[in-house]
């Protein structure tokens, strides 16, 4: 087997013999090469063509940015990985867009280190050969025969009313399956007018889906894979577009030739979706494997749920929805049971209120699951995404409790 060729770039010497320790039992994986700065590395990559670098951020000299930037530009097959003790957004932007495929935040542990060696270096091989396809001149010849491969799944999250947390819990939940078995996660915002997917993971720069719409006719899985943007914490990203007009460029056809490439590539496709039954949606739905319909014990939300589950019930779609229950802890007035028989429905999950720490992700542009990892609505995200994973469900919430909700709806 041929194994991955490493670069350890740190001014620090005992960081790199640390790395250089956590990686030893990984048999894929071997470290041909130190270097003490950026020059160094550029040197160093010259002579040993390394397939992935780790590159520290701050070191004498040139720092590990710009050698990052250079290195993407002399040498474009080599995958740099960018390592730091700064996990500030500011840090992770300029890594991103200086050309590095990933970000990781010191200490460093073996598992997610070689996890990520390894998912850079799968992307960068793919897209040398996409290049390298679209440079041949003569016929290819005849693909081989292609293995079985299991269709990932495709999980919609869905509220007729906004303000409910749909996007919170699809970031949060697309890089939890992310951080769980070394999956293939991507998430589509398909919240055209309004989609906040790029705003909650401080996104400014790159391309979006009605770039990817309007520049290519024929959307193939390796133009698509080109869109997409590689965030820090693994998963990759079709961001809604930047101006609500942009919307009318993107078609039901075009959203379900999207989601049949994205499911055919990854292990999970999580799709954030706008508040109502427009075209888009109801194609988006119909393609679902499972629908996470997102509740709060607000009645508004209550009376906007009931007349969505009865949408879905004409469409044939009731099967695959799951309901999750969001600010779960919060007093209305309305107890769980109450909306469970109004609703004439099985809560599936129940997500925490942590306002302060969802505020604090989202100013800082980096999912709470990171940001607050030991916080009750990050565990609570981890046990859903496990929940997902292993196709297990909890059990019905069993409470005592008045029949509010049967009342209201009898008025």
């Amino acid at each position: 087997m041929e194994k991955i060729k490493l670069l350890i770039v740190d001014d620090v010497p005992q960081t790199r013999k640390d790395i250089t320790r956590l990686l030893y039992f990984e048999d894929d994986l071997a470290v041909i090469g130190e270097a003490g700065d950026g020059a160094e590395a550029l040197q160093k990559i010259a002579e040993l063509g390394p397939d992935v670098v780790l590159m520290d951020v701050n070191m004498p000299g040139m720092d590990g940015i710009t050698a990052t930037e250079r290195a993407n530009q002399l040498f474009p097959a080599v995958a740099v990985v960018i390592i730091s003790i700064q996990g500030e957004a500011e840090y992770l932007k300029k890594a991103m867009v200086a050309g590095a495929r990933d970000y990781l935040i010191k200490p460093l542990g073996s598992e997610q280190m070689s996890a990520t060696i390894r998912s850079v270096f799968s992307q960068q091989q793919r897209r040398l050969e996409a290049k390298a396809a679209g440079e041949r001149t003569v016929s290819p010849p005849p693909p081989a025969p292609k293995e079985e491969k299991t269709s990932g799944v495709v999980s919609v999250i869905f509220c007729g009313k906004g303000g409910t947390g749909k996007t919170t819990l699809a970031v949060n939940l697309a890089v939890t399956l992310a951080q769980q078995g070394r999956k293939r996660v991507a998430l589509v915002d398909l919240d055209l007018q309004f989609g906040d997917v790029g705003v909650m993971l401080n996104l400014t720069e790159g391309k979006t889906v009605s770039d990817l719409v309007r520049e290519n006719s024929d959307i193939t899985a390796e133009i698509l894979e080109s869109y997409l943007l590689r965030h820090f914490s693994g998963i990759d990203i079709l961001p809604a577009p930047l101006f609500p007009q942009e919307a009318e460029y993107i078609s039901a056809e075009q959203t379900a030739r999207l989601l049949t490439l994205l499911r055919e590539r990854y292990d999970y496709v999580i799709v954030d979706t706008a508040a109502n039954f427009h075209e888009i949606n109801l194609q988006v739905l119909e393609l679902a494997d499972q629908i996470l319909l997102l509740l709060t014990k607000d009645l508004t939300t209550i009376k906007n749920a009931r007349t969505s589950l009865s949408i879905l019930d004409l469409l044939d779609l009731r099967e695959k929805v799951r309901f999750v229950l969001n600010r779960s802890d919060q007093n209305f007035g309305v107890e769980i049971p109450d909306l469970e028989k109004g609703l004439g429905i099985t809560v599936s999950h129940l997500l925490p209120c942590d306002e302060r720490a969802i505020t604090a992700a989202i100013n800082k542009g980096v999912p709470v699951v990171i940001s607050s990892p030991a916080a009750e609505i990050s565990r609570s995200c981890r046990r859903l995404g496990e929940r997902m994973a292993t196709g297990r469900r909890l059990p019905a919430v069993e409470k005592e409790g008045k029949n509010l909700l049967n009342r209201i709806f009898s008025l």
